[in-house]
């Protein structure tokens, strides 16, 4: 029954008392906050109270100056840019963003963006090919670009300059006319974690100030960049925290038109908004765009501006996913079939080809398959006779450094530390299986195998109190690198009858020795139903996250299960 290995986090005792006095909280409030690095009260004020003044500024990108001057010029002189963008989320919502600025600045602004199937990911040839038939002499590169130093090469021999808007890491630079990415070195923003769509929503602030526009002219898209930061899983930090929290709030005010309309479809009332309706909700349907067809409908919803439009794009990629999650679905069913047999010569990772798997839903499967097992996993398909694949890695072992040490049997390789992709050629698929499965073995020891599920603090149910959840409610937004606060609470027994819903979602009470009682929910964990009707009387543990719910137009508080232990089996 127990899933995890709970670690019960244990940060410096007299630092959470001070903290716990300077800012009038309680002691467990005062730990989660510690074990996020807050240790004094300014820390805590900005982090309860983030704000956009506290954005640095843009012209501590390198090469901001050159971009802005580049850009303004081409503005001034009726130059055709071109916006070049990848096709995820990051890439489309960023994409959109230039584009709905720059247009409102009157550029003559286009944008192009790969077909995932048939020209991958970064500058292709068709691209270039598209911005030297249209008389482009500018193209600005949305979550790409940083390693494209041949295309960008032949650009320039076209007489196109390129503005790279990335935040991937860089190995050699290209030859662009600018390189807009906090990872590169000698920059000096402060902040490295930015997304594409945050670094071209700095570009846009740049530009806003230089010519004048007012803060409104950048602030409106925020939304956006709150998308973006939401999907593609760069830490909940710092910039990434305020740029989150304004875009949502921002969402929740005033959506705009293509908001509006996907919202509807998924039946959601704006002003609810969470990151949870973004990962789970407008993510997956904007990606849905890149996975199954083409991403320009992702950028021709984004950019909508009547109810029409937006309703009509809306309906087309509430389509698009719902096929999606067909196919992946059948993809991981089989990839689950497959698991036995791969374990009996690997044991150590999830390496698994199919060559008639889609292309566009690996990375979901290899999630997936990750959740499941928890092992790195790499889900592949087959595109023009190359072998390509998403990776997806458990928590403390970089996966983009794991495929640096196989990269002699890799056609290509590209990522971050968690998440990445990969070209193989077929003839090294064994060497690679069983090189990346060596190099896991080493570096994942036994007991990092089983997830780890961090607790900030004991608790007992009556410091849950109304003052404590409003003050927890407060670290949100969540996500990676901001996790939700979870607490554990001892000596709990069931109340009453614990029920299943939907044969995989278990509900049921527990009360603590002082007679206090809470409901829990536990999403997808069948297997403590069955345990809690079999073990009659016995005394739990439970590992939890607290949240609100409305019953009957009144505010109730539940426990939303993560993990439970039998203290007494």
């Amino acid at each position: 029954m127990k899933r995890y290995r709970w670690k019960l986090l244990e940060p410096d005792e007299q630092a959470v008392r001070l903290l716990s006095e300077s800012i009038n909280v309680s002691i467990p409030v005062a730990r989660a906050l510690c074990n996020r690095g807050i240790t004094t009260y300014d820390e805590a004020r900005t982090f309860f109270r983030p704000s956009i003044s506290s954005l640095s500024s843009p012209f501590l990108l390198q090469d901001m100056e050159r971009a802005v001057g580049r850009v303004t010029e081409a503005l001034r002189n009726g130059e055709k840019i071109m916006l070049y963008g990848d096709y995820d989320v990051d890439g489309t919502t960023g994409t959109a963003l230039l584009y709905l600025y720059l247009d409102e600045q009157g550029a003559d602004v286009s944008y192009y963006i790969n077909d995932r199937f048939t020209e991958g990911y970064g500058l292709s040839p068709e691209g270039i090919s598209f911005a030297e038939a249209s008389g482009v002499t500018l193209i600005i590169t949305v979550d790409c670009g940083i390693r494209a130093d041949d295309a960008i090469a032949r650009c320039l021999q076209s007489g196109i300059d390129v503005i790279v808007c990335d935040h991937h890491e860089p190995h050699e630079l290209p030859p662009a006319f600018a390189i807009l990415n906090p990872k590169v070195p000698c920059c000096t923003y402060p902040f490295r974690d930015l997304c594409g769509c945050a670094v071209a929503f700095l570009l846009v602030q740049a530009l806003a100030i230089r010519l004048q526009t007012g803060t409104e002219s950048w602030s409106r898209y925020l939304d956006l960049v709150a998308i973006a930061t939401a999907a593609d899983m760069v830490s909940l930090q710092k910039e990434n925290r305020i740029l989150v929290n304004e875009g949502l709030q921002s969402i929740r005010r005033s959506p705009r038109q293509s908001m509006k309309s996907m919202l509807s479809i998924m039946g959601l009332n704006a002003d609810v908004m969470t990151m949870y309706h973004i990962a789970f909700g407008l993510a997956p349907r904007i990606n849905a765009a890149g996975r199954m067809q083409k991403a320009q409908l992702a950028v021709e919803w984004l950019v909508s501006s009547s109810e029409a439009e937006a309703k009509r794009s809306a309906e087309e990629l509430e389509q698009m996913n719902l096929q999606r999650r067909k196919i992946d679905s059948d993809i991981f069913l089989k990839a689950d079939t497959m698991v036995e047999g791969h374990f009996a010569s690997y044991c150590s990772s999830i390496v698994l080809y199919d060559e008639d798997w889609h292309l566009g839903v690996l990375g979901i499967v290899a999630s997936r398959m990750l959740e499941k097992y928890y092992l790195p996993t790499i889900i592949m398909g087959n595109m023009n006779g190359k072998i390509k694949g998403s990776v997806r890695s458990v928590e403390g072992l970089n996966i983009y450094e794991v495929l640096q040490q196989c990269g002699d049997l890799l056609d290509q390789f590209g990522g971050h530390s968690q998440a990445a992709g990969i070209t193989l050629s077929p003839e090294n698929l064994g060497g690679f299986r069983k090189k990346f499965d060596e190099i896991c073995s080493h570096m994942l020891p036994p007991e990092r195998r089983q997830k780890e599920l961090l607790i900030d603090a004991s608790l007992k149910l009556e410091e849950i109190t109304a003052n404590f959840m409003n003050v927890l409610e407060q670290f949100s937004p969540y996500g990676y690198g901001n996790r939700e606060p979870i607490f554990m609470t001892s000596g709990l027994v069931v109340a009453g009858k614990p029920r299943l819903l939907k044969e995989k979602h278990v509900k049921f009470a527990v009360r603590d020795v002082s007679g206090r009682i809470f409901d829990v929910i536990g999403f997808d964990r069948p297997d403590v139903y069955r345990a809690i009707i079999t073990s009659s009387g016995s005394v739990f543990s439970l590992a939890y996250s607290l949240e609100k719910r409305l019953w009957n137009n009144r505010e109730q508080w539940q426990l939303r299960l993560r993990d439970i232990a039998v203290e007494n089996p």
